[in-house]
């Protein structure tokens, strides 16, 4: 049957609420009057609230776009980067960093494993020259969930900034920008913060502001400088035009975030991939990620031996209306990801399992049915609070 509505069970864009969709169908406003910057100064503070940091932007992009905004404000050509690589998105700092003319140095850790700070120790005594460090802190292609307030601490009192990209943990996992040490960190609007694509995020700490006032970006739309002139004006202004419609529905998300409670959302979200981990786990189904950097927002594990994971993406979807992600990349023939961020609850956890299960048995995986729901749902209620 055809389906109206598509659960998205995936890394992001995740899967929204009514409300939230709804507020982006209202009329547009103009975006240089005091009628849009009440919205626009409100989505920031929640955001600066949310993340805990004094000076943050929005960009009209999606987590990408914040990314480079990110290293075009941070470094001047020629200096040297670390780049951290523990799957698809760190690799993609490597390639913005290349694109604005930086030097590259690329720690490349093993698959399924967090960065650990010995390697990092040795890559800049190594490498003396390395003036800032990127690290990704939930890597959806991988579910690692990297460390960065240890790396924080141990970049401390050092002259190397601390870039990090939140796109799909914040919002879904506990972080800490200013007291953990970062000194830029983005984001954007589908994952964590329960949006539509369209909005990015940059925060900036007191070091990494006075850095942007001196380097030369190479650009216009994403310099910073332009963005903080903007935002404060008399009417705080976005200097170019925004995506009006996305930024009504991401401040109907953060307003529903803010009234539920941040840390409430993250606790739920741990709650479901606690489950999802047990059901996997019955089912005799291996988890890709090393347990001590495993990530709430998804769990990635490998596909039954001889199945193909396109095959069971697609039966999913067109027979159940429920959207998985197959691997990434190198891991497209051997992974499968599924989330446990979103406008999600137990229900369709259960349903994504149970279905699941169906589709493995059907090819021969499974001799019975249920024992990853069993496990799953004695998960939720010895974990109901």
């Amino acid at each position: 049957m055809e389906f109206i509505d598509t659960m998205l069970m995936t890394p992001g864009p995740v899967h929204l609420d009514a409300e939230v969709m709804l507020a982006g169908a209202r009329p547009l406003l103009h975006h240089r009057t005091d009628d849009f910057a009440p919205i626009y100064t409100e989505c920031v503070n929640l955001l600066k609230k949310f993340i805990n940091t004094k000076h943050l932007y929005l960009t009209t992009s999606s987590g990408t776009g914040a990314m480079e905004t990110a290293i075009a404000n941070s470094f001047n050509e020629g200096e040297t980067v670390l780049n951290i690589q523990t799957g698809v998105f760190g690799v993609r700092f490597t390639q913005i960093c290349k694109a604005f003319r930086l030097n590259t140095v690329e720690l490349k850790c093993e698959d399924g494993k967090c960065v650990k700070i010995e390697q990092i120790a040795k890559a800049i005594q190594e490498n003396p020259a390395i003036s800032g460090v990127t690290v990704t802190f939930n890597e959806t292609s991988t579910g690692i969930k990297n460390d960065i307030k240890a790396i924080g601490e141990f970049l401390k009192g050092k002259n190397i900034l601390l870039i990090v990209d939140g796109v799909s943990g914040l919002g879904a996992l506990e972080y800490d920008h200013d007291n953990w040490n970062v000194d830029v960190t983005v984001s954007a609007s589908q994952k964590g913060f329960l949006a539509p694509p369209g909005v990015g995020m940059v925060a900036l700490s007191e070091r990494a502001m006075a850095k942007m006032e001196s380097v030369k970006c190479h650009g216009l739309y994403f310099d910073l400088k332009v963005y903080k002139k903007n935002q404060e004006l008399k009417i705080p202004a976005y200097p170019w035009t925004p995506a009006i419609n996305v930024m009504y529905s991401l401040l109907e998300a953060l307003r529903k975030i803010d009234r539920i409670g941040l840390n409430v959302c993250i606790n739920h979200y741990a709650k479901l991939a606690g489950g999802l981990r047990a059901a996997l786990k019955a089912l005799g189904i291996k988890i890709f990620t090393e347990e001590c950097a495993t990530s709430n927002v998804l769990t990635v594990f490998y596909v039954p031996e001889d199945l193909n994971p396109k095959e069971i993406v697609a039966e999913m979807v067109n027979k159940y209306g429920i959207r998985i992600a197959g691997g990434q990349e190198q891991f497209a023939n051997t992974m499968l990801r599924i989330t446990t961020i979103g406008n999600i609850g137990e229900r369709d956890l259960i349903g994504t399992i149970g279905l699941l299960e169906m589709i493995l048995k059907q090819k021969g995986y499974l001799k019975e049915t249920g024992a990853g729901l069993k496990a799953m749902m004695e998960y939720f209620m010895a974990n109901e609070k």
